[in-house]
Order: structure tokens, then C-alpha cells, then sequence
């Protein structure tokens, strides 16, 4: 991957931060009534800086089953995979990103990017829908 990033005149390349990555997520899951511009800008916040939201719908018609957002996230800690969403008289519903052209460069058992197996020293994390599954796997990725 290839994390290009501007600096000030005069400062060192050791003084850009490189810890944050621009990625194009898609939200999969959400109830179709949820499914908007406004609603991607809100899940952006929770996974860091928004850069573009797109609105799903065009003429009022959905053109696909998932919210796009770009968002900036902190690439030194797990991507983040999902969350669950509370819902008024029904039970909550799992929903889950795939991250576009993501890198072959992480290794999918805590879903930091830049290590392997062998320099993992990280626990595998486990998913909180199935605990019998590991939380990351190479699905995570789309092209």
C-alpha cells in the first residue's frame, strides 16, 4: 500500500504522521429505510474522519444494497469489522464493512495492516456474533 501524505515546508519526513489511511468502505446490512447519505456520515463518525459520503439512491431508487463512505482511519489498530445496530421492537442487527482494494498486506488474525503471522504478537481476536469464528478473515477485503 501507498500512504501518501502532504508536509509543511522545512519538515522532516519522520514528522508526518503515516498512522492514518484513506479507505473507500462499503456498510453492509442497514435497513433499507436507514439507507442515505446522512446515515454513512454518521457510521464515518464512528470509524474516524469522513472524507466523502455517497448517497445511495439516485431518483429515489436504491442503485445498490450497501452505503459507500470514504473515511481516514488509524491503520496502527484493527480495522474495525462492524457494529451491531439497536433497533426499536426487533432484535439488533449485525453490520459489517468490506474495505475496497484492500491490501494483501495485513495479517487477518487481528487485522492490523503491515505484519504477518510470524510478527503478530497480538491475540486472535474472536467475532462477537459467533465466538466460534475468528473475527477477521480475507473476506474483509473487496476489489
Amino acid at each position: 500500500m501507498v500512504n501518501l501524505r502532504l508536509w509543511r515546508e522545512g519538515e522532516s519526513i519522520f514528522e508526518v504522521d503515516h498512522d492514518f489511511m484513506e479507505f473507500w468502505i462499503q456498510v453492509h446490512g442497514i435497513p433499507h429505510d436507514f439507507m442515505d447519505k446522512e446515515t454513512g456520515i454518521l457510521i464515518s463518525e464512528m470509524l474516524g474522519a469522513l472524507t466523502e459520503a455517497e448517497d445511495p439512491r439516485s431518483d429515489g431508487v436504491l442503485r445498490r444494497p450497501y452505503l459507500r463512505i470514504r473515511v481516514s482511519i488509524n491503520i496502527t489498530k484493527a480495522l474495525p469489522t462492524g457494529f451491531w445496530l439497536d433497533r426499536e421492537k426487533l432484535p439488533p442487527l449485525w453490520v459489517f464493512f468490506k474495505y475496497e482494494r484492500l491490501s494483501d498486506n495485513y495479517y487477518s488474525n487481528c487485522e492490523i495492516l503491515g505484519h504477518e503471522k510470524k510478527t503478530c504478537k497480538n491475540p486472535t481476536a474472536i467475532a462477537c456474533w459467533d465466538p466460534t469464528k475468528k473475527k477477521y478473515s480475507p473476506g474483509l477485503g473487496v476489489s
